[in-house]
């Protein structure tokens, strides 16, 4: 059962003032869940990094800020595949889902079903039966005596005989699974202009992206240039010339799309896929279309997509249907098409070419309205609580604040409107949000926010949002994860704001909006994120880059400006809050802990996550529960700690106690 002070506040704040903490603190989530058995229509995220179908009719797509690969079944729901949504080096031998990733992106999937997957500096599988993990090789790979090496894995498929295509860098090579080998198929080696006539292995290529084999063994691929291209039988390479006339972005008076044969240049093409009938379709990202050309004829027709963005409806032909940055193609077991784009999977069926979303509801990630337990979160960057018990969390990737109610139910209060209205003020769920992070609740109430990417200090008032402060920040935070969560803090008389791409901490009048820098002009800071203030007015800052160890806690004194480090050698610190006067407790990020540091004493203690990054411990001690990059922290008014586990997808609350759990023994063995 869910033990709860929400809804009893009197009675929590007398039971710690009677000393009557648990034995023992215990963790639980509050909100955010996991994405297991999710309808495909209900589901959300961003953008696909790979798309692959297998004979069974099940579609698999890539997430990479949730290092993981996601099965959409022949029963429309979604479930992890691949990763348990960890950062980090993949095992060999275990469930696939038990496994971490770094950044999971292209996929392929043979005859028999097994998925493979391009990760950070190697190529896996799953076998389609044990559904454990594997290494096929890591990169760069090279076979014993051979002069020809795989750097890296940027698009594959496979061919005739099980034998895998790959576009490296700048060269296109087979690898044969039974022997190990590679051959190079296309590529000098050199990036620059492609010659086509002569052989393909002869001529620069620049940056090949995209590939299908026929079943003949004909390689079609694209790269950075205009058009798509193909190695004949002689080995040599030829364009195939496809461009559209003006007048072939119309449709004709029935409705269907005009045939094009080819004045206008086309651009790159994303994606290619080849059906069984002699048609190679072509995902054209910069006109939002895909295209299908009749190999035989070398005619073509814009096949879906009115070169419009933004979603239309579903159940109507594909030519009238927007489809939004189309980047992934795919043929299913039925032979439809199948298309990764902006916020959607979507089919096209091969009879009437009637167009269905088939995964995602085209939201990059909603948090969704009813019970916490069911919601789900992105990157959450902070979590703060409001007087009357509400709790309020920017939910980063999701572009949404949402809160938290003190009867459970998880709702979106402002983002998830209009992605032109992201400047200006309005009705809070109509305006966009642009990757809030920094959040400040005050004593009465008030609610604030940092709009990070839009450079906005914003005001939630009732059920709008006014601009309060606008930063002369211009460093986009978007990347596969959320690398660095900006925090926002008051005085009386300021706001401060971290500036983590910026490397600063803005100043800001809480009477007039002014800005100015207040940290990190003469002494560097190396992405400050997490901020508190003391009673006498001393800033702290976390501060310090991902994946090392030289992380600190700076003060900086408020009437000399003079910066003091208060710890260092930390694993990216980043959320910081004073659980009393004397006991500043931050969020360790690189180390998958909280702890807090007694500043009379100089001592420190982890009160949270044995240091091992992954989900567990819920309903237990805290000590011995398991975070995920967590970013924000905060306290109540009952001393409750509350923990934005970012990598978990989830918010966490604790019940903290002076007596420290028994698995303390057992921390410094698992960092």
């Amino acid at each position: 059962m869910r033990r709860s002070c929400l809804l009893l506040p009197v009675l929590c704040v007398s039971l710690l003032l009677h000393g009557q903490n648990p034995r023992e603190s215990v963790i639980e989530t509050i909100a955010g869940s996991s994405d297991e058995n999710v309808p495909g229509t209900e589901f959300s995220f961003g953008a696909v990094a790979g798309l692959a179908a297998d004979s069974s009719g099940n579609i698999f797509f890539t997430l990479q800020p949730l290092n993981q690969v996601y099965r959409l079944g022949i029963d429309g729901r979604v479930s992890p595949y691949a990763g348990n949504g960890l950062r980090g080096q993949y095992r060999n031998g275990v469930l696939a889902t038990e496994s971490p990733l770094t950044s999971p992106a292209n996929l392929a999937i043979d005859s028999a079903g097994n998925l493979y997957v391009a990760v950070e500096r190697a190529l896996v599988k799953v076998d389609a039966g044990t559904k454990m993990l594997s290494t096929v090789f890591t990169t760069p790979y090279r076979p014993a005596g051979s002069s020809v090496r795989i750097e890296g894995v940027n698009a594959m498929t496979f061919g005739p005989g099980g034998v895998l295509y790959i576009c490296d860098t700048s060269t296109i090579k087979s690898y044969t699974f039974q022997s190990g080998g590679v051959a190079l198929i296309a590529g000098n080696g050199s990036i620059g202009e492609i010659r086509t006539g002569a052989l393909a292995t002869s001529t620069p290529l620049n940056y090949p992206h995209a590939i299908a084999v026929g079943a003949d063994g004909t390689v079609y691929f694209s790269t950075l240039e205009t058009g798509v291209y193909r190695i004949d039988q002689k080995g040599e390479l030829e364009a195939i010339n496809i461009r559209l006339r003006t007048d072939n972005l119309k449709l004709n008076d029935n409705g269907n799309a005009h045939t094009i044969d080819l004045d206008r240049p086309l651009g790159s093409a994303h994606a290619l896929a080849l059906d069984g009938a002699g048609h190679l379709f072509l995902a054209i990202a910069n006109r939002s279309q895909v295209l299908r050309i009749n190999l035989n004829s070398g005619m073509g027709i814009v096949y879906a997509g009115t070169g419009r963005q933004g979603f239309n409806g579903d159940w109507i032909d594909a030519i009238r249907a927007n489809v939004t940055l189309p980047t992934f193609l795919t043929i299913d077991s039925d032979g439809n098409l199948v298309v990764g784009e902006e916020y959607r999977v979507r089919r096209i069926h091969v009879s009437g070419r009637i167009i269905e979303t088939i995964a995602g509801n085209g939201l990059p990630g909603s948090a969704v309205t009813g019970n916490a337990g069911d919601g789900r979160l992105w990157e959450p960057a902070n979590v703060a609580v409001a007087p009357d018990g509400s709790i309020y969390i920017t939910s980063s990737f999701s572009q949404r604040l949402v809160r938290l109610n003190p009867g459970g139910g998880l709702v979106t209060v402002a983002g998830g409107g209009d992605p032109f209205r992201f400047l200006d003020p309005g009705p809070a769920l109509e305006i966009s949000l642009n990757y809030p992070e920094g959040l400040w609740i005050s004593e009465v109430g008030e609610v604030y926010l940092a709009d990070n990417d839009n450079r906005i200090v914003r005001h939630l008032e009732g059920d709008r949002i006014e601009n309060f402060a606008t930063t002369p920040k211009n460093n986009a935070e978007y990347g596969v994860f959320l690398y660095y969560a900006g925090a926002l803090v008051t005085d009386r008389g300021h706001f401060y704001l971290s500036d983590p791409n910026g490397n600063k901490v803005w100043r800001i009048s809480r009477s007039d909006g002014s800005v100015e820098p207040y940290a990190g002009i003469e002494q560097k800071l190396v992405n400050p994120t997490g901020l508190a203030i003391d009673s006498a007015g001393n800033l702290y800052i976390a501060d310090g880059a991902l994946n090392d160890n030289e992380g600190r806690i700076l003060r900086i004194d408020p009437g000399t400006r003079r910066t003091s480090t208060v710890l260092s050698h930390l694993h990216q610190p980043s959320g910081l809050a004073f659980q009393s006067s004397n006991a500043l407790c931050f969020a360790e990020s690189g180390a998958n802990q909280v702890r807090c540091f007694n500043l009379a004493s100089h001592s420190i203690r982890t009160i949270v996550g044995t240091g091992e990054a992954g989900f567990a411990g819920d309903g237990g001690p805290a000590e011995c529960a398991r975070l995920n990059r967590p970013s924000g922290i905060s306290f109540d008014a009952a001393g409750r700690l509350y923990i934005a586990d970012t990598g978990n997808q989830r918010v966490r609350r604790v019940q903290l106690s002076e007596q420290e759990s028994s698995c303390k023994e057992t921390r410094s063995a698992q960092r």
